[in-house]
């Protein structure tokens, strides 16, 4: 069975005191689970559960999620070189609003953005 689903990367979003906005939060899927080769896929689960904990919910823990992106990238092989900068990318630039990684459904993440994908 194919887990149809994203591992996502946001930010929480940020603005000032007198609601000046700089960011209204961002979310990016980096990872569809259901692309896995299938000798990685029970490995990468585990993981994601037993030591990144998503399955019970969002991490919100700024070193965790580099830790988990690190991994995924060095261990797993399941993000590309080039994907590997974009994410550093934006967590450089998103570090001050606070990010977290996350499990979606595809299904999920395709509702919550599809007035996005329109455009």
């Amino acid at each position: 069975m194919a887990l149809d689903a994203y591992i996502l990367l946001g930010c929480n979003g940020r603005a000032s005191s007198e609601k000046f906005i700089f960011c209204n939060s961002v979310a990016n899927p980096i990872i569809n689970l259901k692309n896995l080769k299938k000798e990685d896929k029970e490995k990468v689960i585990n993981f994601l559960d037993n030591a990144c904990g998503l399955f019970d919910g969002v991490c919100h823990n700024y070193s965790k999620c580099i830790n988990i992106i690190n991994m995924l990238y060095r261990q797993f092989s399941i993000i590309s070189e080039e994907s590997l900068h974009e994410v550093q990318a934006f967590i450089r630039m998103h570090k001050s609003c606070g990010i977290y990684i996350m499990l979606i459904m595809k299904e999920d993440y395709d509702v919550r953005h599809k007035d996005t994908n329109k455009q």
